[in-house]
């Protein structure tokens, strides 16, 4: 399993400590692109050309150093199938652990496929 690390440059005053899951998502949606290619790439079907949206933040923990936590990204994988106008959605998640320095924070994270078989 790859993991996906983002590192996200930030301005003085950018997240501050303690930041809200409402604070973290403009920083995350300037990497949605690379998210969804990461976890396109994870995924053994590809067909209705899937791709992800509704991303949101749950869980967010500061550790006791309070410059590192975890939190869980929500999205929906969203499929249409063109040739019989069907489309799905999937809710999925990835569980991402960072680490802030005074001008970055670093995301660290990876996606399990769930398939039940």
């Amino acid at each position: 399993m790859t993991e996906i690390n983002i590192r996200i440059q930030l301005k003085k005053d950018d997240l501050i400590i303690p930041f809200s899951s409402q604070d973290l998502i403009p920083f995350i949606d300037k990497h949605q692109q690379e998210i969804n290619d990461y976890v396109i790439e994870q995924l053994e079907d590809k067909d209705g050309a899937p791709h992800l949206s509704d991303f949101s933040v749950s869980g967010l923990t500061f550790y006791t150093n309070i410059t590192e936590g975890s939190f869980r990204l929500h999205f929906k994988i969203d499929r249409q199938f063109c040739c019989s106008d069907l489309s799905s959605c999937q809710m999925d998640y990835i569980d991402f652990k960072f680490n802030k320095s005074n001008d970055s924070i670093t995301l660290t994270g990876s996606y399990t496929v769930w398939i039940i078989q």
